[in-house]
């Protein structure tokens, strides 16, 4: 399934909205306006003209699924087709020219557009689309979101023209836009890089817009950070990401600093003597131990052998003192947070809950595999320059995917496009 929901041709203006079955006429029905309005009467207040108000960013949508170029393609298509005046609610028959996205972008700014992308966003709390039942989860996790993170490149299509510096950098046109590593699809690769925080079921709550150069590490905090300001009222239980976050200091960073549990793809790890080779205590004689509890509250993790080699050779019982003891269990052992979180860390390898969480990391491939497609259609209309107006950009189609999921649950009642939570 694809993000970008799939319009039928048009006909006429009066079939277009007489024919119930019309998905491109119904997703726009479905926009509760009042969403929008709110924010507009703020960034627009006082007698003076009110910029067309919700009807404007209306059309904003109407150019992410339509997939128009520019503003001034987006002006032109308004003025001839009769369809999108109607549904965006220019119904007085005047549509705005190209330089009042300019003006509206200028009253918005980024933090109107953060506004209204939260208000549809608790839209779909309300529809039950953001804590939804996760899959194959101990009955013991966590409540709360599972986030999933990633990054993806944008290509700049305008202000590219660059000058070498002495020092070997560049510099460009537009001093935001930078190079990045290569990629096979991009030849070119100058421009920037949005990283994003998104649900499980896909829906987008954060991104961030940054130089290409710059690597996703540095900006994961940043994610979170605004995370927390922008929807203090969720609470968030584990955070997914590749193996390219798998360092120490945001292992620890995301559970000290924001309370979440970091669900990170390890790189090779290699455990001292007294571990298995996935991380797991030996007991004096060898055995692997049995995890009984993780206490948060103290950063350990107790291990216990439940005196397991009673049932081994006779000749090793002697070998160990804890068999004599009247308690339950034998030998205990603590791994301790701050020794290793990478490796003694609140989801160690070993645990249950990275070993049901970790799969997910095919649904980030796959969820970020149908985002970059979207996001590739952001990036051939991605004609802005700076990066509040790239940002802005970036999350104009974050609102169309948000919008895209409530869309097609209201159809079908599917949960997700990405994963199999309706059972």
């Amino acid at each position: 399934m694809d993000y970008q929901i799939p319009f039928p041709p048009f006909s006429s203006f009066y079939e277009d909205l007489s024919d119930l079955k019309n998905d491109f006429v119904n997703y726009f029905t479905m926009i509760q306006s009042h969403q929008i309005q709110n924010v507009m009467k703020q960034a627009y207040p006082g007698p003076g003209p009110t910029g067309y108000g919700t009807s404007l960013f209306l059309s904003r949508i109407l150019k992410v699924k339509q997939t128009f170029v520019s503003d001034r393609v987006l002006a032109k298509r308004l003025s001839e087709n009769a369809t999108y005046r109607s549904i965006c609610g220019f119904n007085k028959g005047q549509t705005p020219s190209h330089s009042t996205y300019t003006t509206l972008r200028g009253h918005l700014g980024v933090e109107g557009y953060k506004a209204i992308h939260r208000n549809f966003v608790f839209e779909c709390d309300k529809l039950g689309l953001l804590n939804t039942p996760s899959p194959n989860l101990p009955k013991n996790a966590h409540n709360g979101l599972i986030l999933i993170g990633d990054s993806t490149p944008i290509r700049a299509y305008c202000s590219t023209k660059g000058e070498k510096r002495p020092d070997g950098s560049w510099l460009f046109t537009d001093p935001s836009a930078s190079f990045g590593r290569p990629h096979h699809r991009d030849r070119y690769p100058v421009g920037h890089k949005a990283h994003s925080l998104i649900t499980l079921t896909g829906i987008p709550l954060v991104s961030v817009v940054t130089p290409r150069n710059e690597s996703d590490q540095d900006h994961i905090f940043e994610l979170l950070t605004q995370l927390k300001q922008r929807f203090p009222e969720f609470s968030y239980a584990y955070l997914v990401l590749d193996a390219g976050y798998d360092t120490e200091h945001i292992h620890q960073g995301i559970f000290e600093g924001y309370g979440i549990i970091p669900i990170i793809v390890r790189k090779k790890l290699t455990y001292p003597k007294g571990f298995s080779k996935d991380g797991i205590p030996l007991c004096p004689l060898g055995y692997k131990m049995i995890k009984a509890v993780v206490d948060y509250k103290r950063r350990r993790t107790k291990y216990i052998c439940k005196k397991i080699c009673k049932t081994k050779e006779q000749k090793l019982l002697q070998l160990c003192s804890y068999l004599k003891s009247d308690k339950e269990h034998g030998f205990i052992k603590y791994t301790r947070f701050k020794e290793s979180y990478r490796k003694f860390g609140p989801a160690a390898p070993h645990s249950i809950i990275y070993k049901r969480l970790k799969p997910l990391r095919t649904a980030i491939e796959r969820s970020y595999g149908l985002v970059k497609e979207n996001r590739y259609r952001m990036e051939w209309t991605n004609t802005y320059m700076g990066i509040d107006n790239v940002t802005m950009h970036v999350i104009e189609h974050d609102i169309a995917l948000t919008l895209d999921i409530m869309f097609e649950y209201k159809k079908t009642g599917k949960l997700s496009p990405l994963l199999k939570l309706n059972c």
